[in-house]
């Protein structure tokens, strides 16, 4: 996970919106720093400057009812655009990476990863002409200026939401978030289906995200917050297994029949991967089911 370049200096009883205005101006800054790299093509780049507009994002969502309406809601749909563009490069990388690993792990001796690699590889390119063109009208157009100016100007709303003590803002949105993990805990854990699971593996990612800015003056968020990056890592490495699954299964299916066995153990191994994948994925959310953990949060937020 790419760690921040920038994080904002909080204070616990300063107004949650000039607390809201110096989280998201940092987790702009983020995306401004990692944009170059990801610009060449890199590899970790791309995947540095999605996080950096996944923060972003989530930001704008926690923030939501403190920030500019009207401005925010011109603003949103743009940085879902550069989240999604950005994430058509990043899905191929992972899905090349995985299949290079997987091919290595099953003794792929016939070459059927390195034929559905080749295609990605190709989809890849694709994508990334697509990205910078995006990312070039985007910054054409203002983009982080507008963005500027949406976090200037939730320092200064005088909404009575705006003027909450941060530190009861924070209490609010963590609960909220933690409920909804806990309204989709159960079906995930008590399912085989990866619906469910990846269900889960986004509301963990948005407990995550409500605690991560607040560790500076709520140090006990963060080993919750830890344990969270944790949990969504897991969840995500068997959410990336699931989509190699159905693409790989995809590229398989036009093989000759001769090669159908092969394919058909290849698949094998990475179903195994999987079902290890998703047993310890399961094991570390199992813990949001404790009553400690919540416990934990509480004692920090409260």
């Amino acid at each position: 996970m790419a760690k921040p370049v920038y994080e904002p200096k909080l204070r616990p009883g300063m107004a949650a919106g000039k607390g809201a205005s110096r989280v998201l101006a940092a987790k702009i800054a983020n995306v401004r720093a990692h944009a170059p790299q990801a610009m060449l093509g890199d590899v970790e780049g791309i995947h540095d400057m999605r996080v950096a507009v996944k923060r972003l994002r989530e930001t704008m969502r926690l923030f939501r009812r403190l920030l500019p309406q009207k401005r925010r809601e011109a603003m949103m749909p743009v940085v879902e655009m550069l989240n999604d563009t950005l994430g058509a490069v990043r899905e191929r990388d992972v899905m090349i990476r995985d299949a290079e690993k997987l091919a290595d792990e099953a003794g792929d001796d016939g070459g059927l990863c390195a034929l559905a690699i080749a295609q990605w590889r190709t989809e890849r390119a694709v994508a990334f002409e697509h990205l910078v063109k995006v990312w070039a009208q985007m910054c054409s157009e203002g983009l982080f200026a507008a963005l500027d100016e949406v976090a200037g100007r939730t320092a200064k709303r005088g909404r009575a939401a705006n003027k909450l003590p941060l530190e009861r803002f924070v209490y609010r949105a963590v609960t909220r978030a933690l409920d909804r993990v806990h309204e989709r805990l159960r079906p995930a854990l008590e399912s085989a289906d990866p619906a469910p699971m990846h269900r889960l593996r986004i509301v963990v990612k948005r407990l995550r995200y409500s605690m991560e800015p607040f560790r500076t003056i709520m140090p006990a968020l963060v080993k919750p917050c830890k344990a969270a990056t944790e949990a969504q890592e897991l969840l995500g490495v068997t959410h990336d297994l699931d989509v190699l699954r159905a693409a790989l299964a995809a590229h398989l299916d036009e093989v000759e029949p001769e090669r159908r066995e092969a394919a058909e153990g290849l698949l094998a191994v990475l179903d195994a991967r999987r079902e290890e994948s998703a047993q310890r994925a399961h094991e570390v959310a199992e813990q949001f089911a404790d009553a400690q953990f919540d416990r934990a949060i509480l004692d920090a937020i409260d």
